[in-house]
């Protein structure tokens, strides 16, 4: 065998030996112990989630519009956390970013793993809100059901290696955010929680439109997008608990851009526009965080980042 053909020959063994890396979850970033234990907390999860929808199934009748309609979108959902979860385990490390039509081929496990980590963060927040919606009714079997999913999304998330450690924020140097459909996009990504229109569900959910943390100072709903949210907040003088996810492994720079752009628009006054360099800027400037905010935080840095 010549040198060309050992050459030909190394190349394709290592090619093999990394697409086999993939198949397996890649590169050792989940062992196989951590692997199998977060595939039996997943079951008991699916399982007892089970269990939640033919409760709902039974009391449909009895419950109000919100609740039947969060019900709807939690459904929703734990479907796109099924997917992401399903895509962590196998190694499928595409990425199909909506707006921008691009396939991100051979994302790293690290960004695959953050985005599943979003999706954890989301359904605790969903399950959170309605046990506490479900808990002021009386009814405490559904809230014990629903906070018990809750939890066991936080078990599964400390089980997903490096989600304390901060990621990247996807960026495309051609995107830009005046081509992207900035209300498609809010429809796909947050008006399952804050409303088709932005108009939160009040006393669940806060809304968006109209509402100082997206009007205010550009950095605030960037950060908030960007890391989270967590705790109490009062948004139009109504006080809302919970916590929101961060977006930034499931969406791009110019993603993010269009939605809050979206928002400001259809909110009250002139608002500057947000731009795609903006989100860098700021990431930039945060890229050690690997935390939600919380309102304290956001209101006394707010001046600092005009």
């Amino acid at each position: 065998m010549n040198k060309k053909d050992v050459g030909f020959y190394l190349v394709i063994v290592g090619l093999l030996v990394f697409l086999s890396s993939c198949q397996m979850g890649g590169s050792g970033y989940m062992s196989e112990e951590q692997r199998e234990e977060l595939e039996t907390a997943y079951d008991s999860l699916q399982s007892n989630y089970k269990k939640l929808l033919t409760n709902y199934e039974g009391a449909m009748d009895t419950l109000p519009s919100d609740l039947q309609s969060l019900y709807s979108q939690m459904q929703k959902m734990h479907g796109n956390m099924d997917v992401s979860h399903r895509q962590m385990m196998t190694g499928n490390m595409g990425r199909h970013m909506q707006g921008d039509k691009m396939m991100g081929q051979g994302m790293g496990m690290h960004m695959q793993g953050h985005m599943t980590g979003e999706w954890y963060d989301q359904m605790m927040g969903m399950h959170d809100q309605m046990a506490r919606m479900h808990q002021r009714m009386g009814q405490q079997n559904m809230a014990r059901m629903n906070r018990r999913l809750s939890e066991e999304y936080g078990n599964m998330r400390k089980m997903v290696p490096g989600l304390d450690e901060p990621s990247e924020t996807p960026f495309n140097e051609e995107g830009d955010p005046a081509l992207l459909n900035g209300e498609n996009l809010y429809s796909q990504n947050c008006s399952s929680c804050h409303g088709g229109n932005g108009e939160g569900v009040s006393g669940v959910f806060p809304p968006l439109v109209d509402s100082e943390w997206i009007t205010s100072d550009k950095s605030v709903p960037i950060r908030i997008l960007l890391h989270g949210l967590s705790g109490e907040i009062e948004v139009n003088g109504q006080s809302y608990q919970g916590s929101m996810p961060s977006f930034k492994a499931r969406l791009s720079a110019a993603e993010m851009a269009a939605i809050l752009n979206y928002l400001r628009d259809e909110s009250v006054g002139n608002h500057s526009n947000i731009s795609q360099e903006d989100i860098i800027r700021i990431s930039n400037t945060y890229s050690d965080r690997a935390t939600p905010w919380n309102a304290e935080e956001l209101n006394v840095q707010e001046q600092g980042n005009q």
